[in-house]
Order: C-alpha cells, then sequence, then structure tokens
C-alpha cells in the first residue's frame, strides 16, 4: 500500500494541534437565575486547573530547608525535622540545588547551596544534618531571609526555587510580629520565591506561620504528630516538582450595571468597580485552584446578561510560548426566589460553603482571642445551623461531621472562655 507523505504531515498537524492546553478555565455563576427583588448579589467562580503532567517531566529545583534548632525543637521534633531535610535530599537529582539553613537566636548557613553528583556527597550532607544540635531561641525572620538569599544564588526562570520552614515556636528574636512576617513573604513572592510553612506541635504562632506561606502563595501545614513530618516533605516537594506555566494573569470584567465588591478570603487583590486582576508566578501540574468574586448587579434586566468576562494571560514553562483564554458567565432574572434557589449550581455553591465556614471559624478565633466568648460561640453555632439550612445543592460534604465539630469547637469557648492551643490551630488549619 502506498503511503502519501502528504496526508501524513496533516495527520501530524492535527495531532500537534490537538495537544492539550498546560491551564484550563473554566467560569460559573454559583446560580444561573438572579432573584430581581433581593441583593442580586451574585457569586462567580473562577477555577483553574493544571495538566497533569507526563512522569518524565521535571522541572528543576532550587531549594533551601530553613530549619528551626531551638531548644523547643529538642527531642523527637529535631529528630523527625532532620529526618524530614534527608527525605528532601532523597528526591533531588544532580540538576537541583540544596541548602540548608539552621536557626536559633541567629541564623547560619549549614549547608550552601549546592548540587549533589554522587551517592557518596548525599551521604555526606545528610551526616551534617544529622549532627545539629538544640540552641536557644527562635529568629524565624532571621532564618527565612538568609534561606531566600541561598535561593537568589541560583534563581533563574526555568527553576523552581522554594524556601521550607519547619519550626514548633514562637518568634521571639527579631522581627516577629505576624505582618513582618506577611511583609516578608510579600516581597519574596514579588521575586518569585515562596515560603512553605511546617508548623509542629501546638505551640507555634499559626497566624504568624501562615500569614507567612500565604503572602508568598505557598502552602502551609499544621503537624502535631512529628511522625507525619516525612510524608508531608515528601507530598510538598512532588506537588512542586513540575511547573507548567509561569506570570499567570486572571483579569476579571464586568460591563456598567454591575460592580466587582472582592475576591472572597483575598484582601490583597484590589477591586475596581468593573474590574480585578489576580497574578500567580507559576501554576503547577496537576493543581487546581478556585476563586469566588463577588458581583452585584445594579437593576435586573428582562434579557440575559453577560455578568462577567474573565482572560487568563500565561507563559507557557519551558517554551515560553503565550497562553490566552477566555470564559463568560451569564445569568438571567425572576420574580420566583424559589426558581432562583433551583438554579444553584452544586460545586459552586458547596465551594461558597466551605468558604463561609472557614470564615466563621476565622471570625469565631478573633473574637475568642479578644475575650469575648459568647460573641464566639455564637458565631460558631449560627455557622452549623446556617450549613444545616442551605439548600440541598449547598450542603458541603461531611456535613454532619463539620457541624459536630463546630458545636465543640462552641462548647469549648462557653466551658473555658476561649480555645485550647490544639482547638484553635485544629480550627484555623
Amino acid at each position: 500500500m502506498k503511503i502519501n507523505p502528504l496526508l501524513i504531515l496533516l495527520l501530524s498537524a492535527c495531532v500537534a494541534s490537538a495537544a492539550p492546553e498546560p491551564l484550563t478555565l473554566r467560569v460559573a455563576p454559583e446560580r444561573d437565575v438572579v432573584y430581581s427583588g433581593g441583593s442580586r448579589e451574585v457569586l462567580i467562580q473562577i477555577e483553574l486547573e493544571g495538566k497533569r503532567p507526563e512522569r518524565s517531566q521535571r522541572s528543576p529545583m532550587n531549594l533551601a530547608v530553613v530549619l528551626d534548632r531551638s531548644g523547643s525543637m529538642a527531642g523527637a521534633k529535631l529528630e523527625k525535622a532532620r529526618q524530614a531535610a534527608c527525605v528532601a535530599l532523597d528526591q533531588l537529582d544532580a540538576n537541583d540545588y540544596f541548602s540548608l539553613v539552621m536557626y536559633d537566636n541567629d541564623a547560619e548557613v549549614l549547608i550552601p547551596p549546592q548540587q549533589i553528583d554522587s551517592p557518596r556527597e548525599r551521604e555526606a550532607l545528610k551526616e551534617r544534618i544529622e549532627r545539629i544540635r538544640p540552641g536557644g531561641g527562635t529568629a524565624i525572620y532571621a532564618g527565612v531571609k538568609l534561606g531566600a538569599a541561598q535561593l537568589r544564588k541560583n534563581s533563574d526562570r526555568e527553576r523552581l526555587s522554594r524556601v521550607i520552614l519547619l519550626s514548633d515556636g514562637l518568634a521571639n528574636s527579631g522581627p516577629s510580629r505576624t505582618s513582618d512576617l506577611a511583609g516578608l513573604g510579600l516581597k519574596l513572592r514579588e521575586e518569585g520565591l515562596s515560603v512553605t510553612t511546617i508548623g509542629l506541635g501546638d505551640d507555634y504562632n499559626e497566624d504568624l506561620m501562615t500569614a507567612l506561606a500565604e503572602a508568598s502563595h505557598a502552602n502551609y501545614y499544621y503537624v502535631k504528630d512529628a511522625e507525619k513530618l516525612p510524608g508531608i516533605f515528601s507530598e510538598e516537594l512532588g506537588s512542586a516538582r513540575t511547573v507548567l506555566a509561569r506570570a499567570i494573569t486572571i483579569r476579571i470584567t464586568v460591563p456598567q450595571g454591575v460592580r466587582i465588591r472582592e475576591i472572597l478570603g483575598h484582601p490583597e487583590i484590589h477591586c475596581g468597580n468593573h474590574s480585578a486582576e489576580i497574578s500567580l508566578p507559576e501554576y503547577f501540574g496537576s493543581d487546581k485552584r478556585r476563586f469566588l468574586a463577588r458581583c452585584v448587579v445594579e437593576e435586573a434586566r428582562s434579557e440575559p446578561l453577560e455578568l462577567a468576562s474573565v482572560a487568563l494571560k500565561y507563559e507557557e514553562a519551558g517554551s515560553g510560548k503565550a497562553g490566552n483564554q477566555s470564559e463568560a458567565a451569564t445569568v438571567k432574572f425572576t420574580d420566583q426566589p424559589d426558581k432562583s434557589d433551583e438554579s444553584l449550581r452544586a460545586e459552586v455553591a458547596r465551594e461558597v460553603s466551605v468558604f463561609r465556614n472557614r470564615e466563621a471559624k476565622e471570625l469565631a478565633v478573633k473574637l475568642a482571642d479578644e475575650g469575648k466568648s459568647k460573641e464566639a460561640a455564637s458565631v460558631l453555632r449560627s455557622q452549623a445551623a446556617a450549613n444545616a439550612a442551605a439548600p440541598a445543592q449547598a450542603k458541603i460534604p461531611n456535613l454532619a461531621e463539620e457541624n459536630r465539630k463546630l458545636e465543640a469547637s462552641a462548647s469549648e469557648v462557653d466551658s473555658n472562655g476561649t480555645l485550647s492551643k490544639s482547638s484553635r490551630k485544629q480550627v484555623q488549619y
């Protein structure tokens, strides 16, 4: 049988054009039909999903472990932290850079940035890590700052640069306010650096550790059991190893007669009346992120309304190719509230419910910290009641268990006037 070369070229072109985009944008309103006699507030979910990377794909890493060796880390905590650092070493290869900073009252570089070329070098570094002993206070700011300095020595656009901070204590040396650490995280994010924080035990300042991670667009973990540390280290490095895209911007635009009030849970994102922009430094394989934009329609319409237009722009990792996608959210209006409730989209409504639970917990913790125990307990119980009364589409998974936890926290506040260190962390985490 004769093979037509032109046909082969055409088939190859079709296969190439069908290659999946590294990122997929989805946009959906919380409900398709808005009650014209109500607040006319609509939440829009913007979802970004990264394609699952091939196993052969691998982004080179630039990793700095910042390890707390203060006196309170003595014993099992420090032992597991050392093991975790060794787990990190085992996941790196000759293309990666590894450094380790340890701190107590001061910060110092134990292992300067280097590539590991042989098993002998890897074992030699592990021996140095195993010799780390506890010291004095807790200079978190200095430790993170010095860790970031190690990353800068080998930072480039194709290399993923990340600090992983391990700490069990309160910052008590150097800048130690939550705003200080959040400010540091924001500055590092602007450089393309991020700080994953792992709070160990019940004594660490979760507000500080969470603020640092979130400001730098990274993850944070609460680890009550030191036995889980190596597994979390392995998971964190695994999820961070494949960069799909960089310089991501999501621009939300609404027409006249519609206003964007906020991006829920992101007070740092500025919203003008008719537009807002979300920026992400990079995006990883198989990652999925959702943002909820709260919009208000000033007047009901007789015809369908394109409520918001969302434009995604990014740069593909490796090739540098520019990517563009756009989606829109459209709603109708009704004078019957039942029809509006029937149009709820279950996935979006549940995401909103999850956020409302988080918001209520954060408020309850704040009130309890201020000594307003009755108000804190009331917020928790009101949220449990709202969960139970929500339409079926908006009921969160494991509703009974979530409400049980809310009631348990409310009862603890009633009894003790506050939340214990452990309960406070579990509620926030």
